[in-house]
């Protein structure tokens, strides 16, 4: 919380002139966050987040058949038995970590596989990392217990798109983004109006309670929006 630390990584031209390599820390710097703190941002953002201090490990969503390809076939660990409830939503750095066959998504995030002791870890931009922000069983069922919620809320859609983007990037949109993301959250709305089965299939992410009293074709179109402000390089990068 020291004033350092929450400095803008923005550099001016008297910061760059002063200070060019940051070696008296006249800026913050710009870097993605670490595997753990991934999972954290898209759990307290939209709600789902367990905070419960201590306890032991838990497993949450996982592919099928990853654990099992790289096991004896014996003991208590012979298969992966994925958690529920409260548990599927604890802090990423509570994961249980099997060696052999680390948690894929916080793998692709740069997350420590416990092989060895880091004293620093390295922090890579890959493909795969937008694909896990787009296809991860949690993301998408943040994404659809945000958009529920805010659906339920006696608000103008307008306003449901900027409280979802201030919970998740922290700021308020620009006039460009709200124009961009409305318009998206229209064109979404319509074609689900028109495919009732299909917001049907898209709304059943995740394993947490649905919001009964909602449109689904509404709700459908705002967890799209959720989902690409989720996929927004802002919104797991420290700036």
């Amino acid at each position: 919380m020291s004033a350092t630390y929450c400095q803008s990584s923005v550099v001016t031209k008297e910061k760059l002139a002063k200070d060019p390599d940051n070696v008296f820390l006249s800026r913050a710097p710009r870097l993605r966050y670490a595997a753990e703190f991934v999972k954290d941002i898209v759990l307290s953002s939209s709600g789902l987040m367990n905070y419960e201090i201590g306890g032991p490990s838990i497993k949450p969503y996982q592919p099928k058949g990853i654990w099992e390809s790289s096991t004896s076939g014996r003991g208590q660990l012979a298969r992966y038995v994925q958690d529920h409830d409260e548990k599927l939503y604890r802090r990423g750095m509570y994961t249980f970590i099997k060696r052999t066959v680390p948690p894929p998504s916080m793998l692709t995030f740069d997350g420590s596989n416990r092989d060895q002791c880091e004293v620093k870890r390295v922090r890579t931009n890959t493909p795969l990392q937008a694909l896990v922000l787009l296809n991860d069983p949690q993301v998408l069922e943040a994404a659809r217990v945000l958009a529920e919620k805010l659906e339920a809320e006696k608000i103008s859609e307008e306003q449901k798109i900027e409280k979802a983007f201030r919970l998740i990037i922290c700021r308020k949109a620009s006039e460009k983004e709200k124009e961009i993301l409305f318009n998206y959250y229209k064109k979404e709305k319509d074609e689900y109006a028109a495919e009732p089965a299909k917001a049907e299939s898209f709304l059943k992410a995740g394993e947490y309670k649905h919001e009964q009293t909602i449109s689904k074709p509404g709700a459908a179109a705002l967890m799209q929006v959720v989902h690409t402000i989720y996929n927004m390089e802002e919104a797991i990068t420290k700036t």
